[in-house]
């Protein structure tokens, strides 16, 4: 089994991302981290007991790196859906599938502050995955901890990460096939929604996290 590591929210500026996530989960997000090189900045939150959750955007004061940023965030397609509104747009795996690394783009070293890992994108040229499927964010991007995991530094608090949720349509099972074939991936689930003809000729496959709050012993669906 693939160990999740997190799961990323996108949102048009980060300050509207803040705002989305802290008023869903009734809980406060960290101070601003700073990714330099991919042009990026991020607040996040401890969701499970080593899982947590990213909400990330493009940094305006940052300059454009020298490759595509991480998250398919130079994509005006998604840029376009995050004008609707923040949303989920990926996740993060461990593993030690070497076999699967062939799949993904070079990985990268990156750190900010004390923190060290390595970061690998699904590739958009690989044969392997569907474009529709890395664009939604159905695929997960691999990471390798070369220092202590942060989310063991982080506040505990009242959540807890039931699931992660892909919905696709019925005539869309090659879909769950692909992700077959890159294994089991702790508390990722699929809901499969009957097609009806005529209504979901666009439908693209969905991505949400569900997300208990144990104090007042409530599902979010985000």
């Amino acid at each position: 089994m693939h160990k999740l590591d997190h799961i990323v929210f996108g949102a048009r500026s980060l300050e509207e991302g803040t705002n989305f996530i802290e008023k869903k989960l009734g809980i406060k997000l960290s101070e601003v981290g700073y990714h330099d090189f991919m042009g990026t900045h991020n607040r996040v939150v401890k969701v499970d007991k080593d899982v947590y959750l990213e909400v990330i955007a493009i940094d305006p004061s940052s300059k454009s790196p020298n490759e595509n940023r991480w998250f398919n965030l130079d994509n005006p397609i998604l840029q376009k859906k995050l004008e609707y509104s923040p949303q989920m747009i990926g996740y993060v795996i461990e593993t030690k599938d070497k076999e699967m690394l062939k799949h993904f783009c070079t990985p990268i070293e990156a750190s900010r502050g004390n923190y060290k890992w390595n970061f690998a994108m699904p590739s958009l040229e690989s044969n392997f995955f569907n474009k529709e499927l890395i664009e939604n964010g159905i695929i997960p991007s691999l990471i390798n901890w070369k220092s202590n995991k942060p989310v063991y530094e982080m506040k505990n608090n009242q959540l807890s990460l039931n699931k992660i949720e892909i919905e696709i349509l019925d005539n869309q099972m090659q879909y769950k096939k692909i992700m077959d074939t890159i294994g089991i991936i702790e508390k990722l689930t699929f809901t499969i929604k009957k097609d009806v003809v005529g209504e979901n000729n666009n439908a693209q496959p969905i991505i949400k996290a569900l997300i208990k709050d144990k104090n007042i012993n409530k599902n979010i669906l985000i």
